[in-house]
Parts: structure tokens; C-alpha cells; sequence
């Protein structure tokens, strides 16, 4: 039982440091406390709590607050995205980066389907997508092949190639780069990446989507962002469609508020 006073009231520090920003002292905690507990006895949790970490002081007379590892471990604890794939809402996305004081980036994929095959001359075949074209020498054989493509998406066009060895049209293939659409907010929470020489990589890999290609959805702190940060990368449907997103900011924002309010 002592276990989980102490669980609940350390919840409750964390829950109440997160909305005011502010040290938290005995007598505030108390009034907010769901369950009977003296001023005495949360003075007390609150010195076991120091003495293990999780809580300090600024100085001797001021409250509490909750150390970086005690952050760590709450969000941890509290935000699920492995076994989430959230509908998420691209303006409520936005209020809820700069509302929040949060970094926020998706990523969607580009459809890119083969428009047309456009014979040059018998001299080279044009292969038209959607935002990009490549071209082939000209072979009467892989024309009808590739019309037959029309319609198709390039991931698809690939798949194809590969199982029928049309190796010089999936190498062609293999060299357009993912088709994407990004959609940042709040970079101004970001921007203090560049004060750093050891980080202003970093900062140009998020805004450019290039992360998603080196970490996995996953819950990051230090090593792989700066100490006293947090980073989340999780998949998520954007109007029906499948994205990935990631958020960024201080350990002390508000991480709960910001998912409830990006929901569509």
C-alpha cells in the first residue's frame, strides 16, 4: 500500500508540475489528492522521493519537482504507440504543436502511379509518373510490357519487374527516390538544435524526413536527442491514409494533452 501511495502521489507531482511549470509544495498537493494524506506524510514521501532521485529542489524553502529521470519514466509509462496507429487531424495536429510548444512532423507518401509510356522515336521509352520519369532504351517487348503497367504504383511496377528480371527497368526503378509529403510545425521549439555543433545534423535529418528512414517508431531520449528532450515516432492514418509522425520537445510538455488534441 505504501507502494502505491507513493506511485499515486509521485503521478500526481508530475501531472501537476506539467500544468503549472512551477515547484510543487505539500499543502497544494494535498488540496489535489484524491485520497486522505497528510501534509507530514507527503513531506515524507516527498524526502524519500529526493533521496531516491525522482524528485528535487531549486532550493531548501521552495517545493518539488520531478527530476529528468522521473519524466522519463512517467512517459514511459504512459504513452502506448506500439500498439496504437492514431487517426490523426492535420489542423488540430498544428494548434496542438504550437498550443503545446511541441515540434511536430508527418510524413505521407506520395502516390505515384505510371501515367503513360511514350515511345521516342523507337529510340528511348519515356516511362511518365507522377512526379517523375525515367527512361529506357528502346526495346518493342518491353514497350508492351511496360503499357501493360499503366495504372499501376511504382512499388507495385517494381514488385513485377523484379519477379519477371526486367533488371534494366527495376534498376531505373530502384534509383527514383520515395515520393513524400511533409508537413512540419513548430520549429521555432527546434531551432535551439542549431546553437549546437554536435546537433545541427540532427535538426536538418528531422525537417527533412530523412529520421524516419534511421529510427523506428520508438520512444527517444538522450543519445539519441539532447538531454532533457523527448522524441516519439509512431505510425499514424492521415485522412485514411497511412504516415508516420513524430513529435519532439521538452521531458516537462504536455505529451497527454498533445494526443488528445490531435485526434481526429
Amino acid at each position: 500500500m505504501m507502494y502505491r501511495k507513493k506511485d499515486l502521489l509521485l503521478d500526481k507531482i508530475i501531472q501537476e508540475y506539467i500544468q503549472s511549470q512551477s515547484p510543487i509544495g505539500s499543502e497544494s498537493l494535498k488540496m489535489s489528492m484524491s485520497i486522505k494524506i497528510s501534509s507530514a506524510t507527503i513531506r515524507n514521501y516527498f524526502k524519500a522521493l529526493c533521496d531516491e532521485g525522482i524528485l528535487t529542489q531549486t532550493h531548501i524553502s521552495s517545493g518539488r519537482i520531478p527530476t529528468a529521470l522521473a519524466l522519463k519514466n512517467y512517459w514511459r509509462s504512459k504513452l502506448n504507440i506500439k500498439d496504437s496507429t492514431p487517426q490523426v487531424d492535420l489542423k488540430k495536429f498544428q494548434a496542438a504543436c504550437e498550443g503545446k510548444g511541441i515540434f511536430g512532423i508527418i510524413k505521407t507518401k506520395v502516390p505515384q502511379k505510371l501515367r503513360a509510356v511514350i515511345n521516342c522515336e523507337h529510340q528511348f521509352l519515356i516511362l511518365d509518373f507522377e512526379t517523375d520519369q525515367i527512361a529506357l532504351r528502346f526495346n518493342p517487348s518491353i514497350e508492351r510490357f511496360a503499357k501493360e503497367l499503366v495504372g499501376l504504383e511504382v512499388q507495385d511496377i517494381r514488385q513485377i519487374a523484379h519477379q519477371v528480371c526486367a533488371n534494366a527497368l527495376l534498376e531505373k526503378l530502384e534509383r527514383m527516390g520515395e515520393s513524400c509529403e511533409l508537413f512540419y510545425f513548430g520549429v521555432e521549439f527546434l531551432g535551439f538544435l542549431l546553437q549546437y555543433s554536435g546537433y545541427q545534423q540532427l535538426f536538418f535529418e528531422i525537417t527533412s524526413g530523412r529520421i524516419f528512414d534511421r529510427l523506428p517508431k520508438g520512444i527517444y531520449f538522450e543519445n539519441a536527442v539532447p538531454k532533457g528532450s523527448i522524441a516519439i515516432i509512431q505510425d499514424i492514418q492521415l485522412h485514411q491514409k497511412e504516415a508516420k509522425m513524430l513529435c519532439m520537445g521538452a521531458l516537462d510538455r504536455d505529451y497527454t494533452d498533445f494526443y488528445d488534441q490531435i485526434a481526429s
